[in-house]
């Protein structure tokens, strides 16, 4: 779902603005006036739907896509991942109607996409009409791969790989606040020592 609400705050601005201009000018919201309101709208509301959600897209044996979507857009550590991926039928370019039974694996790289280590696998999960929604916290930052295995419910055996989906995960709040008070806490223990130094020194004089 897209997010609609951080938009509004940026409408009343503009609307509010071409308002007070053509107010302060002595001119009726008439014709071309209108028209050209309803455009600045629209060019502000738009770039808030595309961004919203990130979205990313992998070809199965060049028949079928699966579009990844997830929220928000950044994940961060630690926190609610919303994901919903679609599966579409490339020859007729529409979603996949019959039953698919998905499998989930999520895999966390080490350093140079060398090691790789699963940390979550689910199976069985059915895609109704195409769609597949589920949600997921990560528990530590880094790459992570996420993998879609999937079948028809008419042919179970046959199973198609899709390749992975890279997500780069962002570290807590909690963590960049512990690494942002770490060198603050370092400078003003510096001060407060050159102070205390500074007194002593003074009162020996």
């Amino acid at each position: 779902m897209v997010n609609f609400f951080p938009v509004f705050p940026n409408l009343v601005v503009v609307y509010i603005g071409i308002v007070r201009y053509n107010f302060n000018v002595r001119q009726k919201i008439k014709g071309i006036s209108i028209f050209t309101s309803l455009l600045l709208v629209i060019l502000t509301f738009m770039p808030n739907i595309s961004f919203a959600n990130g979205g990313d897209q992998r070809v199965v044996e060049g028949k079928y896509l699966i579009n990844l979507s997830r929220s928000p857009f950044t994940p961060k550590a630690g926190e609610n991942v919303s994901m919903l991926a679609s599966f579409v039928d490339i020859q007729t370019d529409k979603l996949i109607t019959e039953d698919l039974i998905v499998k989930i694996r999520i895999a966390k790289l080490g350093e140079g996409r060398s090691n790789r280590e699963f940390t979550f696998e689910q199976k069985n999960l059915t895609a109704k009409t195409g769609i597949l929604e589920f949600r997921y916290v990560f528990t530590e930052s880094g790459l992570h791969e996420i993998f879609f295995d999937f079948a028809f419910a008419s042919n179970p055996q046959k199973v198609y790989n899709a390749p992975d989906f890279l997500l780069d995960i962002q570290k807590s709040k909690i963590d960049q606040k512990a690494t942002f008070s770490f060198p603050i806490g370092i400078t003003l223990g510096a001060i407060f020592g050159f102070m205390i130094g500074w007194l002593i020194k003074r009162q020996n004089v």
